[in-house]
């Protein structure tokens, strides 16, 4: 596996590229790594569809993940890539907090 280049819109700094890169010695954690990535991302492109060309380029089968950190983050990868942004947004709109619900105090 080969780390992204920094100019590529999927990986803006290569963080993904180079944890994968690091292979079984990535020693985590995934979820700070897969949440630094969606920072850079900034609103530049839709996660799921850079998950989604991460997972292509870098060939990430789906389960069984690997074991430890790297499997996390790969999983981590995976389902980022089923939850499109505009599949998020219509989600959070329907959601509603305990406030919102009868009957409960």
């Amino acid at each position: 596996m080969m780390p992204a280049s920094p100019s590529e819109p999927e990986d803006p700094q290569g963080l993904i590229g180079q944890v994968l890169a690091m292979g079984e010695a990535f020693p985590g954690p995934a979820g700070d790594v897969l949440l630094s990535w969606l920072l850079d991302l900034k609103d530049r492109i839709d996660p799921a569809a850079a998950a989604a060309r991460l997972i292509e380029r870098h060939g990430l089968a789906g389960p069984p993940f690997p074991p430890g950190p790297l499997g996390e983050l790969i999983r981590l990868l995976h389902e980022t890539a089923r939850h499109p942004r505009d599949q998020l947004e219509a989600g959070g709109r329907r959601r509603g907090g305990r406030r919102g619900r009868q009957g409960e105090r």
